[in-house]
């Protein structure tokens, strides 16, 4: 590889590590949900600011070197957009679970695992997109990937609805309090790798 395309290779690269990043943190996540326990919530949020501090680290490295750039593999702002996207998905899975502790969550509802399964799901197809992009002026299976990254996005639409539409039938305007906020946050990480799979998109057909 020559110097030029190794140049162009660490922008990918550090998109796709972002993304190991992201898969750290919802793993964490699901850890803290599966064996939910309210007290150890303090300790689990000390773990997980280390894994989102790790994808701001990338973040800035990112920045710096495309500040620095004269020629981009891709457009200045999308490099720039696509690394704010999938900064905002670490930080959005972290936000889960300071809701959950900020509003004194002692027991899960029964849908919250599941929702953050498949926003698990929808943070490892975008992984594969990623993996894809170096190749997408080439390549045949890119846009199955995006859709694939929209499939499962939708699928947390018709979850945060189906959720909300039961919250807000409690008796007791308490649970809505507490879990709206939580179930927002998780709608937030589906569509910030919604956004990430049409920002990639829109430079395929840029570059078409």
């Amino acid at each position: 590889m020559n110097k030029r395309a190794e140049r162009d290779m660490f922008y990918f690269r550090n998109m796709a590590e972002c993304l190991d990043v992201a898969e750290e943190a919802v793993k964490e996540l699901l850890d803290a949900l599966n064996d939910f326990d309210p007290d150890t919530l303090p300790d689990r949020l000390k773990q997980m600011h280390k894994v989102e501090n790790a994808g701001d680290h990338k973040k800035h490295e990112l920045m710096e070197v495309v500040s620095n750039a004269f020629i981009t593999p891709i457009e200045r702002e999308d490099i720039i957009a696509i690394s704010n996207i999938l900064d905002d998905i670490v930080d959005g899975i972290e936000d889960i679970l300071i809701q959950i502790y900020v509003t004194n969550v002692r027991e899960l509802r029964y849908d919250i695992v599941p929702s953050c399964e498949n926003a698990q799901k929808c943070i490892l197809a975008l992984k594969d997109l990623i993996a894809e992009f170096p190749n997408f002026k080439k390549s045949s299976t890119i846009n199955d990937l995006i859709i694939k990254v929209n499939d499962y996005e939708e699928q947390g639409d018709r979850r945060f609805m189906d959720s909300m539409v039961r919250l807000y039938r409690e008796d007791s305007l308490d649970p809505v309090v507490r879990w709206k906020s939580v179930y927002q946050c998780i709608e937030n990480v589906m569509d910030a790798c919604e956004d990430a799979a049409d920002t990639v998109q829109a430079v395929v057909m840029k570059n078409m």
